[in-house]
C-alpha cells in the first residue's frame, strides 16, 4: 500500500492560512469541576489484570480474547500490555471476573462498535461452548474464554441477579 501525501497547492496562502488559526486558537485552560468517581474501580480492575493475567497467558504469551494473537507489546516491566474491559455493563456491582483482556484495536472495537452490546448477556447466558459470537466495527467475531471464566462468569451473574431480586432468563439470570 502507497502511503498517502499531501503537498500544499499554494504553500505561503496556505501558511498564512494556518498562522491566522493558530493566532485565534483556544488557550488550554483548566477549571475545577466536581465530579462522580467510581468507589473501588481501580481494585477491582488491578484484581481483573492479575486474574485476566492468569486465565490468558500460555509458555510466558499473554493472548487478546477476541483475536486469540498474542497481544501486540509488552511493557517496561515485561508484561504484556492489555486493556481490562468490563464484559457485562449491566450487572449491579463490580467482579473483577467481569472484565475481558484486548488487545487495544479490540478494545476500541468492544467499547465503540459493539453490535451487540445490549444482548451479551442473553448470549452468554446461552453460550454452548467457550466462544460468544459477537458483532464488533459491523464484522462477526468471537470472544474467546476460558472454562474457568466461563464458570466464573456464570457465577456472578446468577449472584448478581439473586442480589438484585431477578433471577429468571427474561432478566438475563441464569435459571
Amino acid at each position: 500500500m502507497e502511503l498517502p501525501e499531501h503537498e500544499p497547492h499554494n504553500p505561503v496562502l496556505r501558511a498564512a492560512r494556518v498562522a491566522q488559526e493558530a493566532s485565534n486558537a483556544p488557550k488550554k485552560i483548566a477549571e475545577e469541576r466536581v465530579r462522580s468517581v467510581s468507589i473501588d474501580l481501580d481494585k477491582v480492575k488491578q484484581q481483573a489484570a492479575e486474574y485476566l493475567r492468569e486465565q490468558y497467558t500460555t509458555d510466558g504469551e499473554m493472548i487478546c480474547q477476541i483475536c486469540k494473537g498474542v497481544l501486540p507489546f509488552k511493557l517496561d516491566d515485561g508484561r504484556h500490555y492489555f486493556e481490562k474491559i468490563e464484559f457485562l455493563e449491566d450487572l449491579k456491582n463490580r467482579y473483577y471476573q467481569n472484565y475481558l483482556a484486548l488487545c487495544p484495536n479490540h478494545s476500541a472495537m468492544f467499547q465503540h462498535a459493539n453490535g451487540s452490546r445490549n444482548l451479551l448477556q442473553e448470549l452468554f447466558v446461552g453460550m454452548a461452548d467457550q466462544r460468544l459470537e459477537v458483532l464488533l466495527a459491523q464484522e462477526s467475531a468471537t470472544i474467546y474464554f476460558t472454562k474457568t471464566h466461563m464458570a466464573d462468569l456464570r457465577q456472578i451473574i446468577e449472584v448478581d441477579c439473586t442480589r438484585t431480586g431477578g433471577s429468571d432468563s427474561a432478566n438475563g439470570g441464569i435459571t
